[in-house]
């Protein structure tokens, strides 16, 4: 499992993920954070599943996402936020972020997910890393965002 959560990242970033691209455009004020999700994340969460078991085109080329402003907090609450968004309802809480950190403009993000896994856990975190990126991406001047399992 712990080869295959970071060979997964890399494929799915390697594959074409494109951060900027299918933004609704929307202006958040100085107080605010952009939430960029999918906008059928039911689907969205199915092609992610499908294309980290067996490749092909990567779905975040031709997604289509739309925006929102969010009350700023922190940066770990956000990442939170994009994570649980994605899960489903039986799953909501193994979105929680356990570990954050920002060292050196790299992001590191742990979730509940990556220490209790369930059945298709691999599957879910193909789609919520991505999200995880992305608005990390749009909201702070890290350069790179590592999600996964962190320590022991």
């Amino acid at each position: 499992m712990k080869i295959i959560l970071p060979l997964l990242l890399s494929i799915i970033l390697l594959g074409g993920c494109q951060i900027d691209k299918n933004i609704e455009p929307t202006v958040c004020n100085s107080q605010q954070y952009l939430l960029s999700l999918p906008k059928d994340i039911p689907s969205y969460r199915n092609l992610m599943a499908k294309f980290s078991q067996e490749g092909g085109e990567n779905p975040l080329n031709t997604v289509e996402f739309v925006s929102k402003c969010i009350d700023k907090s922190s940066f770990k609450t956000l990442a939170e936020q994009s994570a649980k968004e994605i899960l489903p309802q039986s799953h909501k809480t193994s979105g929680r972020v356990t570990h954050f950190k920002i060292r050196k403009n790299v992001a590191y993000v742990e979730l509940a997910a990556h220490k209790n896994g369930w059945p298709g856990v691999s599957a879910s975190l193909s789609a919520i890393n991505p999200i995880i990126i992305r608005n990390l991406f749009l909201n702070s001047k890290v350069e790179d965002v590592v999600v996964g399992k962190i320590g022991n």
